[in-house]
């Protein structure tokens, strides 16, 4: 679902998020690949149970890891009550999006758990607020809106979710309806920028576009090279420079990638149109500082970072990013609505949340999901002995 993505971002644009990554907009790259600070980061691998949970199909999901029912209230917002159902999937949610992001930099949910059960509660306000100002505004989901809601589950993933999630019919189609409301309610209260207006979001959300001709002064472990050597690199960026100062206005472009791709060592060919980031990309000290004051079409001297010597070529954002900008303003300009709604709404946890363990919940619960998926796992077809077909 495109709105819970949508969401997540509403979400993760709070303290937990600002305190340990910083996203990329639509054309940045990974750290290995950019200007960034960073050491890439290992592969991904999904969490696993501890070995010594013994899941009990006999019960229901949320019964075994949570002690819960599908229809217990979880929440009270706005007078709106959430069920149990929901409340969990969006826990077990958070609990895996941390441990897919952070697990593997030695960070535990037992550390972050109350930041975590904020996290669900969010989602789960998030959701109900959108459902509560769509029907107060008049526009709730359309007819052919709830239809596509419903086509959008295949029957698997209803089963999928109800066995796996424990979450009831009722809230699955709670779910799917997300972007239908969201989508009317963006209609409803926010408006598409003017051209003045977009300017003044990518000056203040600091979107820019560069290319750069990155020689490096420390090896791969960033480790400095020997000061010899380092002077060369410096001497070599002084001549690129002054090949590239040597050329018109017009010719630029094409010198600045013909030097680019034979010198940089940056991993040029992985980003011939360069990078495009905002205010929240991890960079290099003066990295961005040194972009950000030329302007379209500007040229750089040699400027100086702790990986090297860069020379860097400002361009205008690409006709994709500038849509992104657009979306983004209104999406931006709904968040802080729904921010403003959160602080004027009540908010009451069932008591029955302080109980909860949330790092032995999303033991639990993926104990109980792996159980399953080994229960319900078709059997090993027998190898077709050969000349047996065909």
């Amino acid at each position: 679902m495109k709105n819970w993505n949508r969401l997540l971002a509403l979400l993760l644009s709070g303290a937990m998020a600002l305190s340990l990554f910083a996203c990329k907009p639509d054309g940045g790259t990974d750290p290995s690949d950019g200007p960034s600070p960073s050491p890439s980061a290992p592969e991904e691998s999904s969490p696993s149970p501890s070995p010594e949970i013994v899941a009990d199909l006999s019960q229901g999901v949320l019964e075994f890891s949570a002690g819960m029912s599908a229809g217990d209230t979880a929440l009270t917002i706005g007078g709106e009550e959430v069920p149990a159902d929901l409340f969990l999937y969006w826990l077990n949610y958070s609990c895996y999006y941390f441990m897919m992001n952070y697990g593997m930099y030695g960070l535990s949910i037992s550390d972050y758990a109350p930041q975590l059960m904020d996290d669900a509660v969010t989602f789960c306000t998030n959701e109900a607020l959108l459902r509560q100002k769509a029907a107060e505004l008049g526009c709730l989901p359309t007819d052919a809106q709830t239809q596509a809601a419903k086509d959008s589950i295949s029957a698997d993933t209803r089963e999928l979710l109800k066995s796996s999630y424990g979450l009831s019919d009722g809230s699955i189609q709670y779910l799917t309806l997300s972007d239908a409301y969201y989508d009317n309610l963006l209609a409803a209260v926010t408006h598409a920028p003017s051209e003045q207006e977009l300017a003044d979001y990518i000056s203040q959300t600091g979107v820019f576009r560069v290319k750069h001709i990155l020689l490096k002064t420390v090896d791969d472990s960033n480790q400095p090279l020997a000061e010899d050597v380092i002077a060369e690199k410096k001497a070599q960026a002084e001549d690129l420079l002054s090949q590239l100062q040597a050329v018109g206005a017009d010719a630029l472009p094409a010198k600045f990638d013909e030097l680019m791709m034979a010198h940089s060592e940056d991993n040029p060919q992985n980003n011939p149109d360069g990078y495009t980031f905002d205010s929240t990309a991890s960079l290099v000290g003066g990295f961005r500082e040194a972009a950000l004051e030329l302007a379209e079409g500007g040229l750089s001297g040699v400027v100086e970072t702790d990986y090297g010597y860069h020379i860097m070529l400002r361009l205008p954002l690409a006709d994709e990013a500038v849509e992104q900008c657009r979306e983004n303003f209104r999406a931006d300009a709904l968040g802080a609505l729904i921010e403003q709604w959160t602080d004027e709404t009540e908010i009451t946890r069932a008591p029955a949340l302080d109980a909860l363990d949330v790092a032995a919940v999303f033991e639990r619960q993926t104990a109980y999901q792996q159980a399953l998926a080994e229960r319900d796992a078709p059997a090993e077809s027998a190898p077709v002995e050969s000349g047996g077909v065909g």
